[in-house]
């Protein structure tokens, strides 16, 4: 007669506090990762609007499941990391437009980030922070098509990575 050895299907073990962990349950109650970025952008479009826009957005099918779409006008009532608001402070040019069009236009005045109109905070279940700003960026090709000229877009986009905000465009 032989002998089956027979394997436990207890997983659980002991962590270094002395509680009693089963990685399946474990597994099962981690919340996913949440990425998020941010957009700050001029658009001749009202807040009501682009709300509107932003709603449509998350109910299209394509859409990933999950995605949150935030718009405000201003900052004001955002949660934002004190490092991302002092880099809001910093001058810069953030028009987006073609190379033609950069060229005939007036050299304009550096502005700070938080000198645009709107703020656009997404977050997206499931992907990265440098992921969720790529889609973020497909929003805002979009949004600029709701300006008088959507040849001219002032925009902003940023993310977090390793501690630090990545400025996208």
């Amino acid at each position: 007669m032989t002998h089956k050895k027979g394997y436990s299907l207890d997983t659980t073990f002991i962590d270094k506090k002395g509680n009693r962990i089963n990685p399946r349950e474990h597994y099962k109650s981690r919340k996913p990762a949440v990425g998020e970025a941010y957009a700050f952008f001029d658009c001749d479009a009202s807040e009501d609007d682009l709300k509107k826009v932003m709603l449509g957005i998350e109910k299209d099918p394509e859409t990933p499941k999950g995605l949150e779409l935030t718009v405000q006008e201003g900052t004001s009532g955002l949660e934002l990391d004190e490092r991302l608001v002092e880099a809001m402070q910093c001058p810069g040019d953030y028009r987006i437009m073609t190379h033609e069009m950069f060229e005939k236009e007036p050299k304009k005045k550096e502005a700070p980030t938080s000198s645009l109109k709107y703020s656009l905070v997404v977050k997206c279940p499931g992907l990265s922070n440098q992921k969720t700003a790529e889609r973020t960026g497909n929003v805002l090709d979009y949004v600029r098509t709701l300006n008088e000229n959507p040849d001219l877009f002032n925009c902003a986009l940023v993310y977090e990575e390793k501690g630090e905000y990545i400025l996208v465009r």
